[in-house]
């Protein structure tokens, strides 16, 4: 059975760095390269030749390990029928690993045979999902930036507050851009322990932050404003008269037009005090 599959390997796949197996018109495992088997033999003591892959799970062959998301590519062409290409997600022996794998057919002397190749991509992907994760980070809060708020897929039960602090400029002009910025942290930790974590707190710009919550109960919401309102003055130490404008509005189908008016209501807020 071996033999019969290097007749029909190229030189690419016979040297693929990556894991290979082929199957026959009856789905069933003809050669699996030795990168595989290597891997393989630290997992199972089963011989997979002449298996289809429904064999191999419904008999549990490979017991720790099992698949926990797909993630399909984006191409920009049509994918023809006879191929296809994802990121595969398992656990494996409690650990996440993530393969990058291309499955095609073809025809070899009227016979199908159907390709799986991989490679293990779990360092890369840990990589991009980190410089990802920095990416969406404000680096004075250590809240979420604009680019996640740029980016949040909001819902029906999207609620958005908008935060704007009073007297930012003045703390700056008078005490310097180092007690500024002590202020940004302070309220940024301010608004994290009042908050749910479930919930997203965004430094917007400047002074200005922003809470998303799925949660569209306009009453919770206010308790937790009216909580900001009873700590503020003890996080802020000798720059309590520092207070804050607030906004807010549950999504209506278009984040421009839903910013907007939750612009308007906090200028409503913020002129009410003067």
């Amino acid at each position: 059975m071996v033999n019969a599959a290097n007749e029909y390997l190229t030189p690419f796949l016979a040297g693929f760095p990556g894991f290979l197996c082929v199957r026959n018109k009856e789905h069933r495992i003809v050669f699996i390269n030795e990168n595989l088997k290597h891997w393989l033999n630290f997992h199972t003591n089963v011989d997979l030749l002449g298996m289809t892959y429904e064999e191999v799970m419904s008999t549990n062959v490979l017991s720790s390990c099992f698949i926990t998301y797909v993630y399909h590519h984006n191409f920009a062409t049509d994918v023809s029928e006879h191929s296809s290409a994802n990121v595969i997600e398992c656990k494996l022996k409690g650990n996440t690993l993530y393969f990058d794998v291309i499955e095609f057919e073809t025809i070899i002397n009227t016979d199908t045979f159907y390709y799986t190749v991989a490679k293990d991509i779990t360092d890369l992907y840990s990589e991009k999902e980190q410089f990802q994760h920095i990416s969406l980070i404000d680096d004075l809060s250590g809240l979420y930036n604009k680019r996640f708020f740029n980016n949040y897929y909001f819902t029906n039960n999207s609620s958005i507050i908008l935060i704007d602090l009073d007297n930012f400029k003045h703390v700056n002009d008078e005490y310097g851009h180092v007690k500024g910025d002590e202020l940004i942290q302070k309220f940024a930790s301010l608004l994290r322990s009042t908050f749910r974590s479930e919930d997203s707190v965004i430094r917007y710009g400047g002074d200005e932050f922003v809470i998303i919550t799925e949660n569209n109960n306009s009453s919770a919401i206010k308790n937790r404003i009216k909580l900001i309102n009873e700590k503020i003055s003890n996080a802020f130490g000798d720059l309590s008269f520092v207070s804050f404008s607030y906004g807010t509005e549950n999504y209506q189908g278009d984040i421009v037009k839903t910013m907007n008016i939750i612009d308007k209501k906090m200028y409503e807020n913020k002129k009410a005090k003067l």
